[in-house]
C-alpha cells in the first residue's frame, strides 16, 4: 500500500510544479517591465510601450529602453537561468550540496582566460572571447579537482569548496595583476565585475543558442541525473551509463558557465543559492528542478540587477549586481558549508 501510495503523490507533485511555468513566465514579463522603467533616467509607461512597439530611433528614451535596457533585462535572465542550471548539474552530479560555478573556480577560470586572450589577441572578437571563457572555465575547474583530491582523505564537500575558493582567489589575482601590468583599461576592469551593464544584442545573440543548447541537453539528461544523486553504484545497477552521463552533464556545464562570464563577467552564488532553493520548494526530481532552476535563476538575478540600480541612481554609480548577489550569497555559503559539516560529527576537513 505504501509504494502505491507514492506514485500519485510523485505525479501530482510534476504537474502541480509545472503549472507555475505560465506564472514564472508572466513574472519574467513583469520584471522585465518593471527593469525597463526603473534606473538613473525614469521612463514613464506609455513611452516605454511606445519604445517598444512603435519604436522611433530619433528619440533618446526610445534608445535608451530598447538597445541597452532590454537587451540588459533579457541577458540577466539568460545569464541567471544558465548559472542555476549549471549549478543544478553539478550539485546533482557530485552529490555536493557546495557545488556550482563561482564556488568550484569556474567563473573565475573563465574571467582569468578571457583576460589572457584579449592581452594575446587583443583584436579577438566575441566567438573567441566565448572560446576561450569555455577553456577557462575547464581549467579553473581541472585545477579545483586536481588540487582537492591530492588532500589526504579525498575530496570532500567543505574541503573542494575550500580548495574553489583558494583557486578563485588565486586565479583572480593574477587576473587583475595582468590587467594592471599590461593596462588594459577601466573597460576590462568593469567587464570584470560588470555583470550585465553595458551588455548589447549582440551578446545576447551570442550566448541565446548556448542557453537553448544547454536547456535542451540537461532536460534530456534529466532523468539520469535523478538517478545518478542516489549515487553511482545506484545508477550503475539501474543500468545508467554514468561515465557517459557525467561527461554530457560536464560539458553542458562548463558551456553554460563560460559563456555566461564571457558575457556578464563573474557573477558568483546564482547557481549555489537557486538549485537549493528550488528543491526546498519542488523535491528533488529533476525533470522539475531544472526548468524550474532555469525560471527561478533568471528572475532572481533580473530582480537583483533592479535593486542594484535602484542603489545605483540617487549617486549616480553603477553598482555590479555580483555585489547584491555576493551579499546574499555569502551568508547562504556559510550557512551550508557549517551545516554540511555539523552534519560530518566533527570529522576533519
Amino acid at each position: 500500500m505504501p509504494t502505491s501510495n507514492a506514485h500519485p503523490t510523485v505525479a501530482s507533485r510534476i504537474a502541480m510544479n509545472w503549472t507555475t511555468v505560465p506564472l514564472g513566465l508572466l513574472a519574467m514579463l513583469l520584471g522585465i517591465g518593471m527593469f525597463l522603467l526603473v534606473g538613473d533616467v525614469s521612463i514613464d509607461a506609455r513611452t516605454t510601450f511606445d519604445a517598444l512597439f512603435a519604436h522611433d530611433s530619433q528619440q533618446t528614451a526610445h534608445v535608451l529602453i530598447r538597445d541597452w535596457r532590454l537587451p540588459r533585462a533579457i541577458a540577466d535572465l539568460l545569464v541567471g537561468a544558465s548559472l542555476a542550471i549549471a549549478g543544478a548539474i553539478m550539485q546533482s552530479m557530485t552529490r555536493n550540496p557546495l557545488a556550482s560555478p563561482g564556488i568550484m573556480g569556474l567563473n573565475t577560470g573563465a574571467s582569468f582566460a578571457t583576460i589572457v586572450a584579449v592581452v594575446t589577441a587583443p583584436t579577438i572578437g566575441r566567438p573567441g572571447l566565448m572560446v576561450a571563457a569555455v577553456a577557462g572555465a575547464t581549467l579553473g575547474a581541472a585545477l579545483v579537482y586536481g588540487i582537492g583530491s591530492l588532500s589526504r582523505g579525498g575530496l570532500t564537500p567543505v574541503r573542494l569548496a575550500l580548495t574553489g575558493v583558494a583557486v578563485s582567489t588565486l586565479l583572480g589575482s593574477i587576473g587583475s595583476g595582468v590587467m594592471i601590468y599590461f593596462e588594459l583599461g577601466q573597460d576590462l576592469t568593469l567587464w570584470y565585475a560588470r555583470g550585465t551593464q553595458n551588455v548589447q544584442w549582440d551578446d545576447v545573440a551570442m550566448l541565446l543558442p548556448l542557453f537553448a543548447i544547454g536547456l535542451v541537453g540537461s532536460l534530456a539528461l534529466a532523468p539520469t541525473l535523478s538517478v545518478l544523486a542516489l549515487g553511482e553504484e545506484v545508477a550503475r545497477s539501474l543500468g545508467q551509463r554514468t561515465m557517459l552521463a557525467k561527461l554530457a552533464g560536464t560539458v553542458i556545464v562548463l558551456m553554460l558557465a563560460g559563456g555566461s562570464v564571457a558575457v556578464a563577467g563573474s557573477v558568483g552564488f546564482v547557481g549555489l543559492m537557486v538549485p537549493h532553493i528550488v528543491r526546498m520548494l519542488v523535491g528533488h526530481d529533476q525533470r522539475v528542478v531544472l526548468p524550474m532552476a532555469a525560471l527561478s535563476g533568471g528572475l532572481f538575478l533580473l530582480a537583483a540587477d533592479i535593486v542594484a540600480r535602484l542603489a545605483t541612481s540617487p549617486y549616480r554609480a553603477a553598482v555590479p549586481v555580483s555585489v547584491v548577489t555576493s551579499l546574499l550569497g555569502v551568508p547562504f555559503f556559510l550557512y551550508l558549508a557549517c551545516r554540511r559539516n555539523a552534519s560530518a560529527r566533527g570529522g576533519t576537513l
